[in-house]
């Protein structure tokens, strides 16, 4: 019987991460399955880059009561594939995860390690327009050049290394020793490491204790704004990739972000492709539409265990402010028209999640501690994150795995 060192579980741009620091005593499992669902049922973004069937995602669940689907993705790079490419810092301002650094500039050592390896540019301030109640930062965004995660170069490097498999459940065998069941085979190891992303980790999770109740864990999903452009002397500069992305501060205290898009043919299906690139210039030059976020406003997402598990969702922390919020980017030359909330789980910022185990609501590092897993079994991904910032979350997830791997890369090497 093969014992490896640590098994790494999920291979997005965390799970990739990590395995690149541990690949000398490790594997990463990928997550790719032989489980096909229909793509119609994925976001209609990721569904345009696939075919009618897929085993690029997996764990697809369907929310009766709430209407949304819910999936985990299996190939490598995973999310990143289809957007990520905005690879913010958060300020000291923003809702970095105080929780895990401690210090802001543990935070910020972190992510300028992360700089080294995945180079981007700095964002910066283009325009800043103030009124007497909001102030509005436009912001030119940092864009990586090219893909976070690339498969061909992973597989090249470390192709012994790496299994194209799924985890179905773990369990611990031995006070050092644990068995990982994935769809093919049994894998022993000293330390399993779960980076499938809350999603991921969480039905790995329910299949491995019987007696969790339920999981929840956050996503910070945006509402969708459609208009109209007209010229004021506030109106934003010219965007760069077809994008403009907005802080908007209150009293100094920034209440929300917003990423303002040009009418971009990509976005669209083939029909509508064709009919929008032929209008690309007029529907440009007059019409927007766009993501906006507000400060401490989150979607709840919880899987229910049981003789099947069942999903639910409820947002958290909204108020008719916000929508007063989104209306005031009238005086920089946007006038909103419609204003839609989106199907839970669409935001894709999946972080904190906590388990309902016999009663009581523990975070991730609580459980493993009260189920004496705490020497076998780590989580660095944006599982153990409570809180994020309103911008893309990529690069805090990056760097907080980062911190992690170095607080306990003793037991680990």
């Amino acid at each position: 019987m093969r014992i490896y060192k640590n098994i790494i579980v999920g291979s997005g741009p965390v799970g990739c991460h990590i395995f690149r620091k541990l690949s000398k005593n490790s594997i990463l499992i990928t997550g790719k399955t032989k489980k096909y669902i229909k793509s119609r049922n994925v976001h209609p973004k990721i569904k345009l880059k696939l075919k009618k069937f897929t085993n690029k995602f997996t764990d697809l669940i369907f929310s009766k009561k709430n209407n949304f689907y819910l999936y985990s993705p299996t190939e490598i790079g995973g999310f990143s594939n289809y957007w990520g490419k905005q690879f913010f810092n958060y300020n000291e301002y923003d809702n970095w995860p105080k929780s895990i650094f401690k210090k802001y500039s543990i935070y910020k050592k972190n992510l300028d390690e992360i700089d080294n390896l995945y180079f981007s540019p700095k964002h910066k301030e283009v325009k800043n327009v103030k009124n007497k109640e909001f102030e509005f930062k436009q912001i030119k965004p940092p864009i990586l050049k090219n893909q976070l995660i690339t498969k061909n170069i992973i597989t090249k490097n470390y192709k012994k290394q790496i299994l194209e498999d799924r985890v179905i459940a773990f369990k611990k065998i031995d006070k050092n020793l644990i068995m990982v069941k994935t769809e093919k085979k049994n894998l022993y190891c000293r330390n399993l490491i779960l980076s499938a992303g809350p999603i991921g980790n969480a039905f790995i999770l329910m299949r491995s204790f019987k007696k969790i109740n339920y999981l929840t864990f956050k996503d910070d999903n945006p509402r969708m704004i459609f208009g109209f452009k007209f010229n004021t002397k506030n109106s934003l500069n010219s965007g760069n990739e077809n994008l403009i992305d907005l802080d908007i501060f209150r009293n100094k205290k920034l209440k929300s972000f917003c990423i303002i898009y040009d009418v971009n043919p990509s976005h669209f299906n083939i029909f509508f492709k064709k009919l929008i690139y032929f209008f690309k210039k007029t529907l440009t030059k007059f019409f927007f539409y766009g993501q906006f976020w507000v400060k401490n406003e989150f979607n709840e997402i919880k899987l229910k265990n049981g003789s099947s598990i069942k999903l639910f969702a409820k947002t958290k922390n909204s108020n008719n402010s916000n929508i007063k919020i989104i209306k005031k980017i009238n005086t920089i030359g946007l006038k909103v028209i419609a204003i839609i909330n989106l199907r839970f789980a669409f935001g894709f910022h999946y972080h904190c999640l906590k388990v309902n185990y016999k009663g009581k609501l523990l975070s991730f590092n609580q459980f493993i501690n009260k189920k004496k897993l705490s020497n076998n079994l780590y989580c660095f991904d944006s599982s153990v994150i409570d809180q994020i910032g309103l911008k893309p979350p990529t690069k805090t997830y990056l760097a907080t795995a980062n911190h992690l791997l170095e607080k306990y890369k003793l037991k680990l090497k």
